[in-house]
């Protein structure tokens, strides 16, 4: 039996003798993109949709079948200057948030506070967080939306539309912003070890 795996051994060794091995050249150039940069297990040159979920089931093409829902739009709620105040009037706008989100149950969403840049910029902070959170509050009782899925941000004077210095730009900044993201449906996930095992 040794003398056969030797035998054999050397004959595979004898067959690759006297071959040379070939290498690329230096300045060979990759024709295909094989970075993976969302994580999917498909190169980036079959890639067709290159935001899926981290651990999603994907096809050939890096496509999970779930749609992305990035939906941004400003409320149209006008502030007095220094409140955060929400007339009834404009709790219309409010339904509009609440809607959206009862329609896609897998997006989530972030309320942006604004102020406009009249008087100390921390004060306009604390009052476009508090907007942000009053927002947050009609959200939470008056429709009904899971804590879970609201944020609240304030920025403040950060981020400004109309730098100038009038009382209509300060009006235009007085804003807030509904930033929801998520999914049109339950993203399906490879199963792991930490996967919990439905009854």
């Amino acid at each position: 039996m040794k003398i056969l795996l030797f035998t054999l051994f050397a004959a595979l060794l004898s067959g690759c003798a006297g071959k040379e091995i070939e290498t690329f050249p230096e300045n060979f150039a990759q024709p295909s993109d094989l970075r993976d940069l969302d994580l999917d297990g498909v190169i980036e040159d079959r890639e067709k949709c290159a935001d899926t979920i981290k651990g999603a089931i994907v096809n050939n093409d890096g496509c999970s079948g779930v749609k992305t829902v990035n939906e941004r739009f400003t409320l149209n709620i006008l502030f007095a200057n220094g409140s955060s105040y929400i007339h009834p009037n404009y709790y219309p706008e409010v339904a509009k948030v609440a809607d959206f989100i009862k329609r896609h149950p897998y997006t989530d969403v972030i309320i942006e506070g604004h102020a406009s840049a009249t008087g100390p910029a921390d004060i306009n902070k604390r009052l476009s967080l508090e907007r942000a959170q009053s927002i947050k509050a009609l959200l939470l009782s008056r429709y009904g939306i899971e804590r879970a899925r609201i944020q609240s941000i304030g920025y403040g004077e950060d981020q400004l539309l109309d730098t100038a210095n009038t009382p209509e730009a300060d009006k235009r900044n007085r804003r807030v912003v509904a930033d929801m993201r998520g999914s049109d449906k339950r993203t399906p996930l490879k199963w792991t070890i930490y996967t919990q095992l439905e009854n």
